[in-house]
């Protein structure tokens, strides 16, 4: 390193009693420990090598105007050693990680196999000055998929480590992610596992409060209280409702029931006052009974065109009674004297902008823009400039839009209505990640978005994704937490450090194999049947196919050499390289058989599901395998209703 290293006795001092300071001094212990085989001892000396407690408690003033969740990092070298503070604790933890990333040490996954902690003569190292703000206070990462408690608490500790703020577990448990792991079943070739949510919801929530991260909770669900049926995933179910509690269900077609049989796709009539006064109640119960929650996300059912169609709810958006809830609930809260934060969502039907009510206490309000029917081939970025209008609102009937320039032409819509804060909650790592498995495309697109929020006066990104989101590598989550820190830095270095962290002195031939991966799949990133064939990019992915089976067989005998001849962390990283070849050699022989709606195509897709399935006790804790096999699964059924529609 170009630091100078200084070798003699080593001390800390802690400022405070902070449960997170006291962890960010306990990770800095452990972490140097590791690097020197050194212990350092506490002290409470002015002359200790390292002083670490929050910036007022050090006599050190943050920068100005920074609001009470506003991060700020300082590490300091003084005449003994370092100080590393920060404007609230959660800060100081990032000044800790810091300090440590400057030393050498990288976080390329959850977990010890994903570290790289250098060799040190010395925990002390000269010439390190770091003075920072996040260019985007809103940068966290919301539960989806499936997963255990470990991968949970794995996700939490790596975004932290990587300087990401907040945690989200949709509902209050997120019970329906953490059974689809343990279930297993979507996996045939592993058993369903026992598990007590009441215990995995302790561990989390233990793990993100230590780290004095932003607690956001809840999402869908509330509209299930007034029911008084569960609101924790998407589950078909039959209950015996009462003729009061129908009354309180959406009318569509004429009909007062549950959407499709699910409680949480089921809207309510939002013109009952009483509806909304049991939301209202709801919501501050649950902030009063869970002060741990930072950020409350009030959302409405799940679905879209399934609003509710009488006369009442006829004489405005469904955007202006959402507004009129938004607004009960403002004033219960007030009434309670809480000042817990709402997040409201801008979703599908949503989309849409009030007409005629106006948000009262905007300072209690956070706006979520869910583009979730975007396209992920262009970015946010690539809407600057762009004059597009929304579509006409006609209820339950609604066309959403698709490519980014029009999603954010609502969401410009939406800030004439809404002048207080906001962040992009999307999609690129739950779905799009996967419809190409070198992930460079999305990764840039993603890379894009974040550069652009700001112009489309948003200040973050909550990304609802799979928590495990790190093969074949870990660009996608460095583009995510390093962007969002700091906007100005290059695509290019963010790509060149993260096959270099993982894979060496062979980093660049295994970036240039990634990135020309991705180019040759681009043509069918997205369906080509849908909405109709696009024959030029069908015939354009045929031409590709066999290119990128050239690919593969070109950098396989040097991933085979690497996985011997490397060991740990980057050793680690060949290890899943050789599976993602291995991977691709059964799927692109798929996706030319989807290309070309051939008869053997699901013969084809049916071995790579079976490899995924045998191999998810190895790759795990990288790659959500249901997930994964569910978005190559929409391929198969998409050829395969094309083969069906061209027979008849």
């Amino acid at each position: 390193f170009s630091h100078t290293e200084i070798s003699m006795a080593h001390t800390l001092r802690v400022i405070g009693k902070d449960a997170t300071v006291r962890f960010a001094a306990t990770e800095l212990k452990r972490y140097l420990r590791k690097a020197t085989g050194k212990t350092i001892m506490a002290a409470d000396s002015a002359a200790a090598t390292f002083t670490i407690g929050l910036c007022e408690a050090l006599g050190m003033q943050a920068p100005r105007g920074l609001s009470a969740v506003d991060d700020w990092v300082r590490v300091k070298e003084s005449d003994s050693g370092y100080i590393l503070t920060g404007a609230n604790p959660r800060s100081v933890l990032f000044a800790v990680y810091r300090y440590l990333e400057a030393c050498g040490c990288r976080w390329l996954r959850p977990g010890r196999t994903g570290e790289i902690i250098p060799k040190l003569r010395s925990p002390r190292i000269r010439g390190i000055d770091i003075d920072e703000q996040p260019d985007h206070p809103y940068r966290t990462i919301c539960i989806e998929g499936s997963c255990s408690v470990g991968h949970v608490t794995g996700m939490i500790d790596w975004l932290t480590k990587k300087g990401m703020n907040g945690y989200f577990i949709q509902f209050h448990q997120g019970s329906h992610f953490f059974e689809g792991w343990y279930s297993h079943a979507a996996n045939p070739a592993l058993e369903k596992e026992p598990y007590d949510i009441e215990a995995i919801t302790r561990k989390v929530v233990g793990e993100i409060t230590k780290r004095g991260l932003v607690f956001e909770r809840m999402g869908h669900g509330w509209t299930c209280i007034p029911l008084g049926l569960p609101g924790e995933g998407w589950v078909k179910e039959t209950p015996k409702l009462t003729s009061a509690q129908t009354r309180l269900l959406a009318k569509v077609n004429g009909k007062r029931e549950l959407h499709e049989g699910v409680a949480l796709n089921t809207n309510l009539c939002y013109s009952n006052a009483s509806v909304r006064r049991t939301m209202a109640k709801s919501v501050t119960r649950y902030a009063r009974e869970n002060p741990e929650v930072d950020v409350v996300h009030l959302w409405l059912a799940d679905g879209s065109n399934n609003n509710c169609e009488c006369s009442n709810c006829r004489k405005m958006r469904l955007s202006d009674w959402y507004v009129e809830l938004l607004n009960d609930v403002d004033a219960a809260l007030d009434k309670a004297g809480m000042d817990t934060r709402i997040v409201f969502l801008i979703y599908v039907d949503l989309l849409w902008p009030p007409q005629k009510r106006r948000i009262k206490n905007q300072g209690r309000f956070i706006l979520m823009f869910a583009p979730i029917t975007r396209s992920y081939v262009s970015a946010f970025a690539q809407a600057a400039g762009t004059d597009m209008k929304i579509k006409p609102y006609r209820r339950n009937k609604l066309q959403f839009p698709k490519s980014a320039a029009e999603n954010v032409a609502y969401m410009r819509e939406w800030s004439k209505a809404f002048d207080g804060d906001g962040f992009d909650f999307d999609y690129h790592a739950i779905w799009a990640c996967f419809s190409d498995l070198a992930q460079v495309t999305i990764s840039r697109t993603l890379y894009d978005d974040i550069r652009g929020l700001n112009d489309i006066g948003l200040h973050g990104l909550n990304s609802c994704q799979v928590q495990r989101q790190w093969f074949p590598h870990s660009l996608m989550m460095n583009v995510m937490a390093e962007a969002l820190w700091n906007k100005k830095r290059s695509f290019k270095s963010i790509v060149d450090h993260t096959f270099s962290d993982a894979f060496g002195r062979s980093s660049a031939k295994v970036a240039s194999f990634f990135v020309e991966m991705s180019r040759l799949a681009k043509p069918f990133f997205e369906c080509v049947y849908i909405p109709k064939l696009d024959a030029r990019r069908q015939a354009t992915s045929l031409r590709n196919i066999p290119k990128m089976q050239a690919a593969v067989a070109a950098v396989e005998p040097l991933a085979k050499r690497q996985v011997t001849a490397q060991t740990g962390t980057v050793g680690q990283s060949w290890k899943y390289l050789v599976y993602y070849l291995k991977i691709m050699k059964l799927l692109l022989p798929a996706y030319e058989a989807y290309l070309q709606a051939a008869p053997d195509i699901k013969e084809k897709f049916d071995i790579v599901f079976d490899y995924l399935h045998r191999h998810e006790s190895i790759l795990h804790p990288v790659l959500d395998v249901e997930m994964v096999s569910r978005v190559i699964g929409r391929r198969l059924f998409e050829a395969q209703r094309v083969a069906t529609n061209s027979e008849d």
